[in-house]
């Protein structure tokens, strides 16, 4: 499945990411994503590989919180997927929290690239410029 693959193997391919990660965790979902998958979080920094989203969530458990992501809506835009969605940080001060847009991009079949952004305008470009316009 690449940049060409009907919409719907890739509503298929992101929802089964999202409710694996919701349904069983992190370490379930990660299987389903490209080896070399790039997330981006909505700060700029980029974590490579299955070990490095795996560092993104350790991150978050080192500071003594827990990260949480839910998906609200799934919109294809071409070539990517746009997730819009509500992450939850928990900690001992309580939950913060706001939408995020995540961009999902695709490469034979699975999530090669999740990169946050904070608002759909910035996640919109971020499609357009990777996608040469």
């Amino acid at each position: 499945m690449g940049h060409d693959a009907p919409v719907d193997e890739r509503l298929d391919a992101v929802h089964e990411l999202w409710s694996t990660y919701r349904e069983q965790g992190t370490e379930q979902a990660i299987p389903l994503l490209d080896p070399e998958v790039e997330f981006v979080a909505h700060d700029g920094r980029a974590y490579r590989g299955h070990d490095g989203v795996r560092r993104f969530f350790a991150e978050f458990e080192e500071r003594g919180e827990r990260f949480m992501a839910s998906p609200y809506t799934f919109e294809p835009q071409d070539p990517d997927l746009l997730v819009i969605g509500h992450r939850r940080i928990q900690s001992e001060d309580g939950v913060r929290g706001g939408y995020l847009f995540f961009v999902h991009s695709f490469r034979e079949g699975r999530v090669s690239r999740i990169s946050a952004h904070t608002s759909r305008e910035d996640a919109l470009a971020d499609i357009k410029a990777r996608a040469g316009g």
